[in-house]
């Protein structure tokens, strides 16, 4: 097991000075997960009706679901080649949040007899905005149709997948609900020049700062508006995400905020869901 030194981890980021020890803990224990998310498995693709496959313009096999992640495969031929035939792989989720899978890929083709033959793997960082990888070696059609890999007019595709770290996440609050009164909203958040209409109780749950500001002797309370300082409402907003919705936005685009937030508002059950990410 690799080991990590929680000091010289943190003291790469310049705000590490201002988090507390919990917040500190929350980190390293965020980094050690994604450090050691590995999964590994095969997909196999078994394509019926080769003959007839192989004419078609495109092929798609049925979801996967391993690792946490839906996978797609697929083939169809190179345009510039007609007698070419690309393979690719899609990564996907189940919902509309951020996400990201860093992993290893092959394919191999099965043979007569039991053999494959196997590709070199090759690295591929799947998201949102790239979620499908075309392979960099094609087959020509006829090979797949009628060549050693056919029998009983099907072949059979192999996908190995190494995950080397993945950022699964989960939905993600939209903004707009914020933007307007809603069924759980008693209290408006002015942040700037912007409002976030949102649920005192619960943010008073999460948070005895925010208890004590809606619910306690201050003069905000029983106010319709209060007014947040010195905080990015970007950054605010994906707190919330994770409020409503438990870690959902925690990601590695988030985390440094985030956190940062749930330690000035003393959100300790939020750190400690932290310390055990989905």
């Amino acid at each position: 097991e690799q080991q990590f030194d929680l000091q010289k981890v943190l003291g790469r980021n310049s705000l590490s000075t201002r988090f507390t020890t919990i917040l500190q803990i929350v980190i390293f224990q965020l980094i050690i997960f994604r450090m050691n998310d590995n999964s590994t498995f095969v997909l196999q693709w078994v394509i019926n009706n080769a003959t007839s496959t192989c004419t078609a313009e495109k092929a798609v096999s049925r979801v996967f679901r391993e690792g946490g992640f839906k996978w797609t495969a697929s083939f169809e031929p190179r345009q510039a080649y007609g007698e070419l035939a690309a393979f690719y792989l899609r990564c996907g989720v189940d919902h509309n949040g951020s996400w990201k899978c860093e992993a290893d890929v092959k394919y191999s083709l099965l043979k007569r007899g039991g053999s494959k033959l196997s590709y070199n793997k090759e690295r591929f960082c799947f998201d949102a905005d790239n979620s499908v990888y075309k392979f960099k070696n094609f087959q020509y059609w006829v090979l797949l149709r009628t060549g050693n890999y056919n029998i009983n007019d099907a072949f059979t595709v192999e996908f190995d997948v190494h995950i080397i770290s993945a950022e699964r996440g989960q939905s993600i609050v939209s903004p707009s609900i914020f933007a307007a009164p809603n069924g759980r909203s008693d209290v408006i958040l002015k942040i700037g020049e912007k409002n976030l209409h949102v649920s005192k109780e619960l943010l008073a749950l999460q948070s005895p700062v925010f208890e004590a500001l809606f619910f306690g002797d201050f003069a905000e309370k029983g106010k319709e508006e209060v007014e947040i300082k010195d905080v990015v409402y970007e950054e605010f907003v994906d707190l919330l995400n994770v409020i409503y919705l438990e870690m959902s936005g925690v990601t590695d685009r988030t985390v440094s905020h985030v956190l940062k937030l749930a330690d000035r508002f003393q959100m300790e059950r939020l750190l400690k869901l932290s310390a055990n990410p989905r």
